[in-house]
């Protein structure tokens, strides 16, 4: 069985091997590292003029200490102003290669004092073991850039071993001391690398998980609005469904008997339907359903609810409405229908509808027989010559 590629394996210098993930990952922790190698550098900054009050108090105001006093001077001034140039350049910690010239330019500037003060040479090395050690562990940079500036450090120093003269024995003894901290940072700073990249990778995978868990909560949420629309709505039109328009007149029927209102109950039966299905086909009905629809939600207020009944009736329900209003609303209703034909495809269509119109009772606790009245006005407006309002 073929083994899936682990998209976070890093390389031998803790680096990821996926070139934008190597990307993002230092983009990620630029802030973090922006504000550490500040840090780093105003201490190594003033670590290095700290230690030219040693120089003061061994060589005094001589030329000497002057030449070595500029050196520490310029190579402070330098750390300085690159912690003062981060704050508004924090992409420079990403590449490394600012501070990894930075400390190659010091390792230069901290030659003199091979030449100038040769009785402190084992001391100068022990220091230099303790910088090599420093810049793998506490200045951020890449671990293939650490390596390279610590190496040139290193020569820089067995060369200045070798122009003095030492013989080969202290030589091996510095490269000795050097070479220990030089291995050891540089394994330190290989599982400090990976172990943040790990961290990374686990944040980068939560993050993943988050937006497709994100994702998936929409998705179901919008299925599950889908499915109540369903639920409560018909297909065809739109309106809402018997099951839905009876639990809104239940409710909207005991909120307006504790408010001492009243509330109205409409039914409209299109004329000549059948009509319109015979010459023009059942699509074209569907067309004139849905124009329909669009009519009557248009005309009525929010709070009001429009149902599909079946076939070519509908349901209005009209809460907090007495009857001379209701019968007002549903007139408007008849003559917007009337002025409005139906269009399609080829010709439009002139539809009329029957309505009729009645407040509930109080002893009607179901629609049913609230609709029962109002069916018997419908037949009534139907035999007395169709698109009128009936009130009953």
């Amino acid at each position: 069985m073929t083994r899936t590629a682990d998209p976070y394996r890093t390389s031998w210098l803790a680096e990821f091997t996926d070139p934008r993930l190597e990307d993002a990952y230092r983009l990620h922790m630029q802030p973090l590292q922006a504000r550490q190698l500040r840090v780093a550098l105003y201490v190594w900054g003033s670590l290095i003029l700290v230690f030219g009050l040693l120089d003061l108090q061994h060589l005094g105001w001589t030329q000497t200490f002057l030449v070595l006093a500029a050196c520490r001077i310029a190579q402070a001034a330098m750390l300085f102003v690159l912690a003062l140039v981060l704050r508004g350049r924090p992409h420079l910690v990403s590449s490394g290669y600012a501070v990894t010239a930075l400390e190659v330019v010091g390792f230069f500037l901290f030659l003199p004092i091979y030449f100038l003060r040769p009785e402190i040479a084992t001391l100068t090395v022990g220091v230099i073991g303790l910088m090599l050690l420093a810049m793998f562990l506490f200045i951020p940079n890449t671990l293939r850039l650490t390596l390279f500036a610590a190496l040139v450090g290193v020569a820089l120093t067995l060369a200045c071993i070798v122009i003095n003269g030492r013989s080969l024995e202290v030589i091996i003894g510095a490269m000795f001391l050097l070479g220990l901290p030089t291995i050891t940072g540089f394994v330190a700073g290989q599982q400090l690398h990976t172990v943040q990249r790990k961290q990374f990778a686990m944040f980068n995978q939560v993050q993943i998980a988050n937006r497709a868990l994100k994702k998936e909560v929409e998705r179901r949420k919008l299925l599950e609005e889908e499915l109540k629309r369903q639920a409560t709505t018909d297909p065809l039109t739109g309106l809402f469904n018997r099951r839905q328009y009876e639990m809104l007149f239940r409710r909207e029927r005991e909120r307006c008997r504790r408010q001492g209102t009243t509330i109205c109950v409409a039914m409209a039966d299109l004329d000549h339907f059948k009509k319109l299905n015979d010459q023009l086909g059942h699509d074209s009905g569907d067309v004139a359903l849905r124009h329909v629809a669009r009519l009557l939600t248009s005309q009525l207020r929010e709070g009001d609810v429009v149902g599909r009944f079946g076939g070519e009736e509908f349901i209005i329900l009209l809460p907090d409405t007495d009857v001379r209003e209701a019968q007002t609303v549903i007139e408007r209703l008849r003559r917007t229908l009337e002025a409005n034909p139906v269009p399609l495809e080829q010709r439009t269509w002139k539809l009329t509808a029957t309505f009729s119109v009645s407040a509930v009772l109080e002893g009607e606790r179901d629609i049913a027989e609230t609709l029962r009245r109002v069916d018997a006005g419908l037949y009534q407006g139907k035999h007395a010559g169709r698109n009128q309002v009936v009130v009953v």
